[in-house]
């Protein structure tokens, strides 16, 4: 709830501008943000406060755009609608028109020198000086299309509505710290369990079931036998690799394209350097005085303990801006004094230099034989698309198509969700996986996609062939794997039984080791574990709850796939609340903030009493339901 109370107060002052900016180089603008329409809908009220359609709208846009952030560019308007991104703006709007108008019921006034100062502190609107500029700030006031004093008084807003919220979540809230040292004496606690497991499947002497028993368990655990639904598809793809290899470019055309391009046919001064890089600025200068005299930066950085690298043929462009200068000004065998970059201080050497000069025919004849092939199967890749979209639109039979156009065409009579066949293998050949099986399983049968592509050169097509719905496996088929699963059901009540009699010898007083060396059955100390992290890795979190129950001596069991364990809590070390600063300190925080919650859900609860609100629940839904 105080998340809430802080999405209120998101719009300060220096925050405002940076959003409204943004949001007016989008389609709607923004000036309607300050100019009020008399014909605009409304879609609630809060107190004497109406939201506007329009308004909510573009709350809502700045919400979407948070949510793809969050959930990936493909997220529609409509999906982050059915996800309740609507209603949360339309929550979030209502609780700032209740804050505003609490600021003005209070009287909170925040003074123009406080603004002005707030503003004027803002990066955005200083020089390269670091003074505020005047014409900077009206100048990113005319983008956004504000004028001064509606942009001034909506900090004069932000800021009053900090000062509201810092009584919530400001530093008056501090929990007493006998509170905090109980809270660390109780999660600071360390327990050591004496664990003894027993293995199902060390539970032998288990007869034979007769037909009527797995029959009886095949119907009451349908789901181990029953088979997914599966789907036979059709893939027809489209390569510019494929196209590739239909394509011959003879050496005139070659030398054509190398003659029409001459004069790009420049290559670029390159270098053979060797480089040191050290963290330390002193070690670096004396690698570089070392170097210069001896004239080999490898050995003088192998001297003091550090590692040159060879890069050849580097070209100026492939070196970061602070190395590029310097290295290429050099001559060859020259060392550089050290150079700065993010990555520590660099000293280069130049071993040798390829000066630029025009490219040889015969040294790029190849690479440019395969450019020009590469182009040329991109455009007729392309024109087979638009032909391909053409004979779908038509209604054409994809084989047809495919035969006609040399498409391959890959065919896979049994496919699960999960891209696997009926024998839970990969099938030979599935192109483009994760595409094929999301349109394959939300086509219909008969149903052919779309051309997709993957952009990496493919196109694809699916057809959706047939659609095998989900359904239990006849029991002839699977008696082998009811047998088997029957045996270890069984097994593990019989061992269930077994672990509630070791618990009841261990509550009897008899000792885990007395247990030792029996079939299945292993024991162990566990690390001492805390509600502070410390874990002991073998146990799972499930039964930590147990653990934090036991009193020392007590006995509990719990059931895990494969075995039973039984736990005897054995040694309990108490936490000395003199130590434990840092975690006590995140107590501390979190029964701040647990407080802040509790104190700001009320005071909000008396906003909606004080400001009552109204929700035309028509045009709402009418908003949900716009786009889908």
């Amino acid at each position: 709830m105080l998340q809430s109370m802080r999405h209120l107060a998101q719009t300060k002052v220096f925050k405002a501008l940076m959003m409204l900016l943004m949001v007016s180089f989008a389609m709607w603008g923004i000036g309607d943000i300050f100019r009020g329409n008399a014909l605009e809908r409304t879609v609630a009220k809060a107190g004497s406060v109406s939201i506007s359609v329009q308004a909510l709208n573009r709350e809502f846009e700045e919400s979407l755009v948070r949510a793809r952030q969050m959930f990936g560019a493909d997220l529609t308007a409509q999906q982050a609608k059915q996800m309740g991104v609507l209603d949360k703006a339309l929550d979030a709007m209502i609780e700032r028109a209740e804050v505003d108008q609490a600021i003005r019921k209070l009287g909170i006034d925040v003074s123009e020198k406080t603004v002005l100062d707030e503003v004027a502190a803002q990066p955005q609107f200083r020089d390269k000086d670091g003074k505020f500029n005047k014409a900077l700030f009206r100048q990113l006031l005319d983008r956004a299309r504000l004028n001064e004093n509606n942009f001034l008084a909506q900090g004069r807003q932000d800021i009053a509505r900090h000062q509201l919220i810092d009584v919530f979540s400001g530093g008056s809230v501090k929990p007493p710290q006998t509170i905090v040292d109980d809270i660390y004496k109780a999660r600071g606690q360390k327990r050591i369990v004496e664990v003894v497991t027993l293995k199902n499947d060390s539970i032998g002497n288990i007869p034979a079931p007769d037909e009527k028993a797995l029959r009886d368990f095949y119907q009451q655990n349908p789901k181990p036998f029953t088979a997914p639904e599966y789907r036979a598809v059709t893939i027809a793809r489209l390569s510019t690799d494929d196209a590739a290899k239909e394509i011959t470019i003879t050496d005139e055309q070659v030398q054509k394209e190398y003659d029409a391009k001459s004069a790009q046919m420049v290559r670029p001064e390159r270098r053979d350097i060797v480089q040191a890089v050290f963290q330390d600025e002193a070690k670096a200068k004396q690698v570089a005085a070392s170097a210069k005299a001896n004239g080999n930066l490898t050995v003088a950085a192998k001297a003091a303990g550090s590692n040159a690298v060879a890069l050849d043929q580097t070209e100026e462009k492939s070196l970061p801006p602070e190395l590029a200068k310097p290295v290429f000004a050099l001559p060859s065998g020259g060392v550089s004094d050290p150079l700065k970059s993010s990555l520590g201080w660099h000293v280069v050497q130049v071993k040798k230099i390829a000066p630029a000069g025009k490219m040889e025919f015969k040294d790029i004849k190849d690479n440019l034989r395969e450019t020009m092939k590469r182009d040329q199967s991109i455009e007729a890749v392309t024109r087979m698309v638009n032909d391909l979209d053409d004979q779908l639109a038509a209604g054409h039979a994809l084989e047809d198509i495919a035969d006609g156009m040399k498409m391959r065409l890959v065919k896979i009579p049994v496919l699960d969700a999960q891209g696997k066949t009926a024998e839970g293998k990969d099938p030979t050949e599935l192109p483009n996986k994760t595409d094929v099986l999301k349109v394959a399983f939300s086509q219909n049968a008969g149903e052919t996609s779309p051309v997709m592509d993957d952009k990496n050169g493919n196109y694809i097509v699916v057809r959706t062939d047939e659609v095998t719905p989900s359904a239990v496996r006849p029991f002839e088929q699977v008696k082998d794997q009811v047998a088997a699963l029957w045996k270890a059901d069984e097994q593990a009540k019989r061992a269930a039984v077994e672990a509630e009699k070791i618990a009841k010898a261990l509550r009897e007083g008899k000792t885990a080791a007395s247990f030792a060396g029996q079939n299945g059955i292993e024991i162990r100390a566990s690390k001492p574990i805390s509600l502070l992290g410390d874990m002991d890795p073998a146990l799972p979190p499930s039964v930590l709850p147990q653990i934090f129950k036991l009193k020392k001596g007590e006995v509990a069991t719990a059931v895990l796939p494969g075995q039973q364990i039984i736990l005897q809590l054995t040694q309990i070390s108490e936490a000395d609340p003199a130590g434990g600063d840092i975690p006590k300190t995140k107590i501390a925080e979190e029964l701040k903030t647990n407080v802040q919650n509790e104190l700001t859900e009320e005071y909000l609860k008396y906003l909606h009493i004080l400001f009552p609100v109204e929700i035309n629940q028509d045009t709402l839904e009418t908003m949900r339901q716009q786009g889908s």
